[in-house]
């Protein structure tokens, strides 16, 4: 059990410093997909850390359930003994009632994730549908135009996912411009950013109160509006970007990701001041180094484990 036990320890080491140190790596967002990769690492790894815990216990128990030789199967055993009564009534009534809450919070966990996630999804998809009814259909793919005073931009996911430019907008927007604009909602749809955002929007509010999940979909949603913004400019250029970014008015709904109600102020720095090849490298290297570490970690631990080597819980 010594490889459950540092587990146990490196997920504790993350939730406590991983949103700090995430933060103040991605804060510049001179490398955004690296920084969503280090986020997504992050959470990834704590889940599953967890995860495999619960299966290292299953299996040490398994293997050590006749010769009583494993410090887990002893406290199965004593909580066996508790739930028959043998110390008492009052240890047994506790036991009993704290095994239920802990399973009853496990449950109501898992189905609020589940119902969150997929009314998220529902959301989306229905909003999406909507636009194709009511919208005007442009000679562009999945993008359409939509009667509204405001002046916004964003896209939602569905089948197929839609592209949506309010009528205001268009009239604001140049020809260039709108085309940027329109090369970053295309690039949130074709990288997925959608999917990404409404997990961990689901995950965060299943789990508000860890600030790894509530902060890392924050942080999530900033990086990946760069992404699309880095994507866009390639295109388009910054000039163009960043007066259309300027132009539209925050109001995409909760379901959406617009090209500017997330970051603005963010964005608009990056995008008139690019940071300098040095500062991107270092920051390349290293969200790099962070990420690789949190990846390799859990997997040396499993790997000292079952070598024997690894010293450590007990």
């Amino acid at each position: 059990m010594n490889a459950a036990a540092c587990l146990l320890l490196y997920s504790v080491a993350v939730i406590v410093f991983g949103p700090s140190v995430l933060g103040f790596l991605t804060r510049g967002g001179h490398a955004p997909r690296s920084g969503v990769a280090a986020w997504l690492i992050a959470i990834g790894s704590v889940l599953l850390s967890w995860l495999t815990v619960v299966v290292l216990m299953i299996l040490d128990v398994l293997a050590h359930r006749n010769d009583g030789g494993s410090f887990v199967v002893s406290c199965v055993r004593w909580l066996c003994d508790l739930a028959e009564g043998k110390a008492g009534s009052a240890p047994q009534a506790m036991l009993l009632a704290s095994a239920v809450a802990v399973i009853g919070v496990v449950a109501v966990i898992g189905v609020r994730l589940v119902r969150t996630v997929r009314r998220l999804r529902a959301h989306a998809y229905e909003h999406a549908q909507a636009v194709r009814l009511v919208g005007r259909p442009t000679g562009e793919r999945d993008v359409f135009v939509v009667d509204a005073a405001e002046r916004t931009a964003y896209c939602v996911a569905g089948k197929p996912p839609a592209i949506v430019v309010t009528s205001a907008a268009v009239a604001a927007l140049g020809e260039r411009e709108l085309a940027a604009v329109i090369a970053h909602e295309r690039a949130h749809l074709d990288g997925h950013h959608p999917r990404i955002v409404t997990a961990l929007r689901g995950l965060a509010l299943v789990i508000p109160r860890l600030a790894l999940t509530t902060r890392g979909a924050a942080e999530v949603s900033r990086l990946l509006e760069m992404c699309a913004d880095d994507a866009a400019s390639r295109r388009h250029g910054n000039g163009a970007l960043l007066t259309g970014l300027m132009t539209l008015a925050a109001g995409a709904p909760t379901a959406a990701l617009g090209a500017a109600d997330v970051a603005v102020l963010n964005r608009a720095e990056r995008l008139a001041l690019p940071p300098a090849l040095r500062v991107r490298v270092r920051a390349q290297a290293a969200l790099t180094s962070a990420t690789a570490t949190m990846a390799v970690a859990p997997l040396g631990i499993l790997a000292l484990g079952a070598s024997g080597i690894l010293m450590c819980g007990g």
